[in-house]
């Protein structure tokens, strides 16, 4: 019995000096992030012409009419995702039949409080977000680049600042 001891005494000291080769994953930050996030702002430091006006501005929100404007993100505590198309029916924007309530899933998601990023995996995406603010009521990240979807006509830039506010 003596020696069973000393065995899981040592084991236990040997697997307590091991260091994690992978950063570690704060719950409490990522209890922070879980919820329903609705998207209220989207800008960026260089003007753009999204909506190709020929009006360049810092304020992409107001120029942007896609499909998942009028939708919520939803934050899992599965670490899985959704984002909630609360539009009307029928949006050009959108992809064709797709209407009021429907869904897009998201990859599992990650925050790594560390690095401070927010990362979406998919089986053929990796969707990394620079977490720039967050608090219990507000989510800023710093966007990654450019949404291709379906058709061009609704593909559309994502760079810039989106901010969250939690419902």
């Amino acid at each position: 019995m003596l020696k069973f001891r000393i065995g899981l005494i040592s084991f236990l000291i040997a697997m307590s000096s091991c260091t994690e080769e992978t950063p570690t994953v704060n719950d409490d930050s990522s209890a922070l992030i879980k919820g329903e996030w609705i998207l209220e702002d989207w800008y960026d430091s260089v003007p753009r012409d999204i909506n190709n006006d020929g009006e360049a501005s810092n304020n992409l929100f107001s120029q942007w009419n896609g499909c998942k404007k009028q939708s919520v993100l939803f934050l899992l505590d599965d670490r899985t995702g959704k984002i909630v198309y609360k539009g009307e029916s029928n949006n050009p924007k959108c992809p064709p039949g797709f209407e009021t309530n429907n869904f897009f899933r998201t990859g599992p998601w990650e925050y790594n409080e560390e690095s401070q990023l927010l990362t979406f995996r998919g089986d053929d995406y990796l969707d990394s977000y620079s977490v720039i603010e967050l608090s219990p009521n507000t989510l800023v990240l710093k966007g990654s680049g450019f949404l291709t979807c379906c058709d061009a006509s609704i593909s559309y830039f994502t760079g810039g600042y989106l901010k969250f506010r939690k419902e």
